[in-house]
């Protein structure tokens, strides 16, 4: 299904999205074989843990955020030493490598944001006992223990939805005073600058915005999210925008209470995805005549809307409100129900999609065999967001059991569904299966707290090559006229 979507007409979006969207497009969608990176366990469980302490366990709900080059960290909540930890590893080694030195009972650690040079951003919020614990950390691999602490804009006093990118910007939604703001962090003469990217109603009496929801960003620095334009009375007044480094934004979609034309409803709360090639995927809520809501996945490819997915519609019986993700060849990675109702991780391509891993599915473990499942079968097998990164390797959290034996928990394990795909120009420099554990053996040696210095080099430079072949584009425009 295709649905009309606005975009802004300034001719530097239109040389953007020329340049962008000349992305190579993939003839299939990916298989997978499955690495197994972490397992936590409650402490006297006999299955124990892996690559963990027992006794460590993640939060409520998170983020599993994946580098190109596989690293994946993560967030745990509770530790056997009662403060949050940062885990980091790659390719099936791992560890803890950042416990946060706070007794503070209400301190939270929030989800990490990777990038593929080793730097590590998370924010930690709610210390009462030492207000200065809170602010955005910022680390690096190679030497944990030095930590730098952000807190900027001045005011702000919590940070959310944080997001590190490639070019080593990074995005948070902020709170300063009692309004919010969206704030995009870059690097300047060994400092970190500020922008307020939009800012909502409370904080300045000129927005456009009464609430700001969670913002995503890509590696040009631009920055994707929802907003409310006014008070909810029968419709919605909803915006999704892309704002720019410099402030300035363009529409992409917007809800039927700002556009009758519009068959949405209500933009989902949870973050919406961006890519490098200027494409989206967001989930939001319809409305039919009768009142009856659904959920659906949507694509903006950079001409259109299209419908990837929908409750009630082909494979998909019911969308899980976790946000989705989108890497630069156009693959999305979502949680959804199947039609008989099991839960799965799906990929799509735009034209079609499939479960990478599906409740009861088989996968390999530090303990053999291992089945995705829960002891309670209304209990979610899945835990947090799934992600994506440009290899279209997915990082995801599944409830694990024996094969044979539900009710006995075997804890919640992270994986790396590891893609078929390698990228164009580069070799498969991935792992060989290793026969004992069920598990690819590392393709290095070593700790996973290695820089990795060689994943700084197109990853990382091909974002500001594209600046330049925008600037260029600016610059024959202006000669021309």
């Amino acid at each position: 299904m295709k649905h009309r979507a606005l975009v802004d007409r300034n001719p530097l979006f239109a040389a953007l999205g020329t340049l962008l969207l000349a992305a190579p497009a993939l003839a299939a969608l990916p298989e997978y074989t499955f690495l197994l990176q972490a397992r936590t366990n409650m402490v006297g469980n006999g299955s124990g843990a892996y690559n963990l302490e027992p006794g460590a366990l993640l939060s409520g709900s998170y983020t599993l955020p994946i580098t190109k080059d596989r690293r994946v960290g993560f967030t745990l909540a509770i530790t056997p030493e009662g403060s949050p930890s940062l885990w980091y590893g790659v390719e099936g080694k791992g560890e803890r490598i950042y416990t946060l030195p706070s007794t503070d009972p209400d301190v939270r650690m929030g989800d990490p944001s990777l990038d593929s040079r080793g730097n590590v951003v998370f924010a930690v919020t709610g210390a009462s006992v030492d207000t200065t614990e809170n602010g955005i950390y910022l680390l690096n691999v190679d030497d944990p223990k030095q930590v730098r602490v952000i807190r900027e804009p001045l005011g702000a006093s919590y940070w959310s939805s944080l997001v590190l990118n490639e070019a080593q910007q990074f995005a948070a939604r902020a709170r300063v005073g009692n309004g919010n703001a969206y704030a995009l962090y870059t690097p300047r003469e060994g400092r970190y600058e500020a922008t307020l990217l939009a800012k909502d109603r409370t904080l300045d009496a000129a927005s456009p915005y009464t609430y700001l929801y969670s913002p995503n960003l890509n590696d040009l620095g631009q920055l994707v999210a929802a907003v409310d334009l006014q008070s909810y009375t029968t419709e919605w007044f909803q915006e999704l925008r892309v704002w720019n480094p410099d402030g300035t934004s363009h529409l992409i979609a917007e809800s039927r209470g700002r556009d009758s034309s519009s068959s949405i409803y209500r933009f989902a709360s949870v973050q919406p995805a961006l890519n490098n090639q200027g494409q989206v995927a967001f989930l939001a809520s319809l409305r039919d005549a009768s009142g009856k809501q659904s959920t659906a996945l949507f694509l903006w490819d950079g001409a259109e809307l299209k419908t990837l997915a929908q409750d009630g519609q082909g494979d998909i019986k019911e969308l899980e409100l976790f946000p989705p993700d989108i890497n630069d060849q156009g693959l999305v990675v979502f949680r959804a129900f199947r039609a008989d109702g099991l839960r799965a991780v799906w990929v799509s391509d735009g034209a079609s999609l499939k479960p990478v891993v599906t409740e009861h599915d088989l996968l390999p473990s530090d303990l053999g065999s291992a089945r995705v499942d829960q002891e309670t079968p209304s209990n979610p097998v899945f835990g947090g967001a799934p992600m994506i990164n440009d290899r279209g390797d997915i990082s995801f959290c599944a409830g694990l059991a024996p094969p044979k034996d539900d009710q006995e928990e075997w804890g919640s394990a992270i994986y790396v569904a590891q893609s078929s795909f390698v990228p164009p120009g580069e070799s498969d420099g991935g792992v060989e299966p290793d026969a004992g554990s069920g598990n690819p053996a590392p393709s290095e040696p070593g700790s996973p707290s290695g820089c990795g210095c060689q994943a700084a080099a197109s990853a990382a430079l091909w974002p500001w090559a594209l600046l330049g072949l925008l600037r260029l584009a600016r610059s024959r425009r202006a000669q021309s006229q």
